[in-house]
């Protein structure tokens, strides 16, 4: 069943609404697919973040039958040939437009857009899985950049949304973008037949500012 989940960050793991989400969607023995931020420069900081991430998945009694980290260590073609035949499809954090520039680079836009399956965006991710990715000061980008992204939802999200600091940058963006606030250990869930959230989210649209 395809699906897609939009995150933030886990301060502590994997909270125990989002395990039961990920087993509804989730099996044992399913091919993980970790898509780096950065592709050639820090692949070690890639691989602890891959498996920081495997850990909280074994925690919650997920464990994958083949995992497999797409940056510059595989060419163009195996890294297509490894994203189209994803079970699990895991866009990673970091530098948000870095990012969909090797997205681009790699030729590797077309296949996310055409998978079926589980596709999870963190942080950085997440932002990249909008329509329209808006890369805020907020967010500790080096410059507000916005741009055409996958277009997986056709929403735009804020990650680490403080709901207790909304600035008045965000405010003035919603007056054209409404945008949606993960906060930590928070999520959107995306299928064909609905669209459900865990945690705090916040949709801020035209200034005003309401939980969903």
């Amino acid at each position: 069943m395809m699906v897609k989940i939009l995150t933030s960050g886990f301060t502590n793991g994997f909270t125990d609404d989002f395990n039961k989400l990920l087993k509804n969607y989730i099996k044992t023995g399913m091919n993980f697919v970790f898509v780096a931020s950065e592709f050639e420069n820090i692949h070690e900081k890639t691989d602890w973040y891959c498996n920081h991430f495997l850990k909280m998945f074994s925690d919650c009694g997920i464990t994958f039958g083949k995992v497999e980290v797409v940056d510059s260590r595989m060419s163009r073609e195996t890294a297509q040939d490894t994203v189209k035949n994803a079970d699990v499809l895991w866009l990673s954090g970091g530098d948000t437009p870095i990012q969909f520039g090797y997205l681009e680079s790699y030729g590797l836009i077309q296949y996310i857009r055409e998978q079926k399956n589980v596709i999870i965006g963190m942080s950085a991710g997440s932002i990249n899985m909008a329509k329209t990715a808006i890369c805020t000061l907020t967010c500790q980008h080096n410059k507000l950049e916005i741009y055409e992204a996958l277009g997986l939802v056709e929403f735009s999200v804020e990650p680490h949304l403080d709901k207790d600091n909304i600035t008045e940058e965000l405010l003035v963006l919603s007056e054209k973008y409404p945008l949606y606030g993960i906060c930590e250990d928070s999520a959107i869930i995306c299928t064909e037949a609905k669209t459900s959230y865990i945690g705090d989210v916040f949709l801020i649209d035209n200034r005003q500012i309401t939980r969903v």
